[in-house]
């Protein structure tokens, strides 16, 4: 007789987590908009970014993490299992038996293979549903569908297990030298976006001065031609400061930025370096969010797991934009 197991009712975590984040972040924009001041707003829309994608980056990092320990752990399991089966008890029985060991995050998975084994449920069964609980796991998935293949063909159990671990085991080797090797293109990354920074500055010092001065009372900035023939003149003007339709949507969330940083309103035609600073902020974020998900690919072969080092990133443009503007290097 096949025994189905239902899924517990109940919402996930990320679930649960996302409902409370939307929620708060609603508070937050609410207040924002009563306020009616754009500081306030733009603080309050940066925020709720935060309090929506910074629970579900957790989640899914801790679900990562679990992951990695599972697969560190499942070899430990496999050879404590292969050392019950070579002292003659079956294999199911040695399942049983080892779910009495300390594992870490895969305790919990052993214990509950070792209860439907003790409900008379077929091994091939259990290891089906175990395999369905770790399928975000390739290497955990492709190692238990050897060992039920192996099991269901009548093979050596032992030395399909101990291929098993050898294979994961070497894997995991391998993962530990590349990510050794490749932890320097990591430090290369965060060196990208301070370096970003210290261009900004550059050009916030040297170049945006000239364009304020040129978009003040001469409008236009004149370059003259050898021995003064080939001359000519452009105006240099606030892209911000005649926007329409889509450009200036985006010229509102420069002018949320630049409010934020208390740097003046980027819409006004003189305030050209509000514009440029804005500008800069959001590029250099870009720049940090995108270096960090290379650096998590990289050094752990995953775009999730590069999110923490995006998060970090940011924060630390974010931070010192506001520590540049406050010692009157940013903004003009």
């Amino acid at each position: 007789m096949e025994v189905k197991f239902e899924k517990k009712g109940g919402m996930k975590k990320e679930v649960k987590a996302l409902i409370i984040s939307l929620s708060i972040s609603g508070v937050l924009i609410l207040i924002g908009m009563l306020s009616r001041d754009l500081g306030v707003i733009g603080n309050s829309i940066i925020l709720s970014t935060l309090v929506i994608i910074g629970p579900q980056i957790f989640l899914r990092h801790e679900k990562h993490k679990k992951i990695k320990e599972m697969e560190i752990r499942f070899p430990v399991f496999l050879r404590d299992v292969v050392e019950t089966i070579r002292s003659g008890m079956p294999f199911h029985q040695s399942i049983i038996l080892n779910s009495n060991i300390d594992y870490g995050t895969l305790s919990s998975h052993v214990k509950k293979m070792a209860y439907q084994l003790s409900w008379a449920i077929p091994l091939d069964k259990v290891l089906d549903h175990f395999s369905q609980r770790v399928s975000q796991s390739k290497k955990l998935s492709s190692g238990l569908r050897t060992i039920r293949e192996s099991f269901k063909s009548g093979g050596d159990v032992i030395s399909t297990l101990e291929s098993v671990v050898d294979s994961m085991t070497m894997v995991e080797e391998a993962e530990k030298e590349r990510k050794s090797l490749l932890n320097q293109y990591v430090v290369l990354m965060y060196a990208i976006s301070f370096m970003f920074i210290g261009i900004v500055i550059a050009i916030n010092r040297l170049m945006i001065p000239i364009f304020q001065v040129a978009s003040e009372g001469m409008g236009e900035v004149s370059f003259g031609g050898i021995g003064g023939i080939g001359g000519m003149t452009f105006g240099l003007k606030n892209p911000c400061s005649q926007a329409v339709g889509l450009s200036s949507t985006i010229c509102q969330v420069f002018n949320l930025v630049s409010n934020a940083f208390g740097i003046g309103d980027v819409t006004e035609e003189k305030n050209i370096g509000a514009y440029y600073v804005s500008l800069f902020f959001l590029m250099s974020v870009i720049v940090s969010f995108c270096s960090g998900l290379v650096a998590g690919q990289i050094s752990e072969n995953s775009v999730i797991a590069g999110i923490k080092h995006s998060v970090i990133m940011v924060c630390c443009v974010v931070g010192a934009f506001y520590i540049l503007v406050y010692l009157k290097l940013l903004g003009v």
